[in-house]
């Protein structure tokens, strides 16, 4: 072969030129050419732990049922659309008011009743004291003429046998004991009566006061916002909002208006990663509605206890809340919400892509590249952990070593 064949042939060949592989942040990275090397490298690679779960307000306000007296179960007609931004006063909830509107009607049917029987027990109770008053009159008229005769006699004893005089007594007695009678009686009626009157009046506020209630549960019935804000949906055990026409019990909570200031993320930990998640440790969160944009936060809370995923989920999760350094208006509670929380780091370690291993009976291989020979090279490496994109190799491999992001054979 000539000097010029050779000199071609070399120019052949290609040397793939060195990049960094880039993993979650630009500390994260391996050198990759632009065909299928990487060059070995030692970078602070941060460990981390992915969850999953939604935003939600750290305050907000709560809308369900009125609290009506007596009733604990009310039917839901009809409801804002979530989303909508409302100010205070404005409606949000109307529950079916049929049950109440049939109560006040037969309520003032029976006020009807007793105002009806109050004026008619009115009406008899003046008429008999009327007709009592009357009769005293006379009786009393009586009396006195009586009195008067006796006294007349009195002065003309000698005119008059002693049989009319005591004829005239014995009537003015009579007369006296009628008066006394009659005065018992009007006051005996007098008090009864009026005692009557005023159980009937009692019955007829005790009807007012229901009718009151009752009017006050109507209005009550339709809900408005107590505060500005944006309405959200409450979920309930299935992710699934209330349906207008659906029952909705006293302690229920509808819709929530939240303190958009106050969003954090609320997300679910597997139980293999659970313990490794610590309060304090800081969190990127990703929301799959605001594309491209990456809030910062920290872990202010884990959940003490293991809990299922979902009703369909058998595996354990922990909850975890991750409070936002900066919340903006794009985010709403209820968004979906990624959180990939540091649990770790490790400080020049050397950090290959989990393509370029190869596990063969529970031990892990990568190809290196021999320039010497032209050809690849197994090697067996050891591995500290792995995400499931990349792994941390503890030994095996050295810096500036190139190897098959792709192995083959």
């Amino acid at each position: 072969m000539t000097g010029k064949h050779l000199a071609a042939l070399s120019g052949a060949v290609v040397v793939a030129a060195a990049a960094f592989w880039l993993y979650r942040s630009k500390n994260v990275a391996a050198a990759v050419d632009a065909t299928e090397l990487l060059t070995v490298g030692r970078v602070d690679y941060p460990l981390i732990v992915s969850a999953s779960g939604i935003l939600e307000a750290a305050r907000s306000t709560s809308i369900g049922p009125p609290r009506i007296r007596n009733e604990n179960r009310f039917k839901l007609a009809r409801m804002v659309e979530e989303g909508k931004a409302v100010a205070e006063g404005d409606f949000l909830l109307e529950f079916d008011s049929s049950d109440i509107s049939r109560r006040l009607r037969d309520e003032t049917g029976n006020l009807q009743k007793v105002q009806e029987e109050y004026q008619k027990k009115r009406s008899d109770f003046d008429i008999q004291v009327r007709d009592l008053k009357l009769q005293l009159e006379e009786a009393k008229a009586d009396l006195g003429k009586l009195d008067n005769k006796l006294s007349g006699l009195g002065e003309l004893v000698g005119l008059y046998a002693a049989s009319d005089v005591a004829e005239t007594r014995i009537r003015r007695d009579a007369a006296r004991r009628k008066v006394e009678l009659l005065e018992k009686k009007l006051g005996h009626v007098t008090e009864g009566g009026r005692l009557d009157l005023e159980i009937s009046r009692s019955n007829e506020n005790h009807y007012k006061v229901h009718m009151d209630r009752l009017l006050d549960a109507m209005d009550a019935l339709t809900v408005t916002a107590p505060v500005a804000g944006v309405v959200i949906y409450r979920r309930d055990w299935n992710n699934e909002p209330r349906q207008v026409g659906s029952y909705i019990y006293v302690l229920d909570s509808v819709l929530e208006i939240p303190d958009l200031s106050s969003i954090r993320a609320k997300v679910m930990v597997d139980e293999v990663d659970a313990g490794r998640v610590r309060v304090g440790q800081d969190a990127k969160v990703t929301v799959d509605a605001v594309q491209g944009k990456v809030f910062e936060g920290k872990v202010i809370q884990l959940g003490a206890i293991l809990k299922q995923a979902a009703y369909d989920r058998p595996q354990k999760v922990a909850e975890a809340l991750v409070e936002l350094r900066a919340p903006d208006k794009s985010i709403r509670p209820g968004m979906s919400a990624r959180a990939q929380i540091q649990v770790g780091r490790y400080p020049g370690a050397i950090v290959i892509p989990m393509t370029s291993i190869r596990e063969r009976d529970g031990r892990s291989f990568v190809q290196i590249r021999k320039a010497s020979r032209g050809d690849w090279e197994w090697r067996e490496v050891q591995l500290e952990t792995n995400d499931g994109v990349v792994a941390v190799v503890s030994a095996g491999l050295e810096v500036n070593e190139r190897v098959r992001a792709k192995p083959k054979g």
